[in-house]
């Protein structure tokens, strides 16, 4: 399921210089924030689960996404600023 998409705006000689180095840009940028995402999610799931043990509590949340919602909630991670 999509949340969000983003627009990058690159300049004509930006463009062409990406054309010299790869294929296909959209592909290398959507890969590269993908895998971005996942480096932070499997952060979270630790984080929350080392918070978890520590307090001796048991771990209900289901899945990757509840977990990150849980971890929000409970204040083990809030949003960067």
């Amino acid at each position: 399921m999509i949340h969000t998409s983003y627009s990058v705006g690159i300049t004509t000689g930006e463009y062409k210089a990406l054309q010299y180095i790869m294929i296909d840009q959209k592909e290398w940028i959507e890969n590269a924030i993908k895998n971005r995402a996942r480096i932070a999610s499997d952060e979270i799931v630790n984080l929350y689960s080392q918070f978890k043990i520590s307090k001796g509590e048991a771990i209900t949340a289901v899945g990757t996404t509840a977990v990150i919602e849980a971890a929000y909630s409970e204040g083990v991670i809030g949003i960067a600023t």
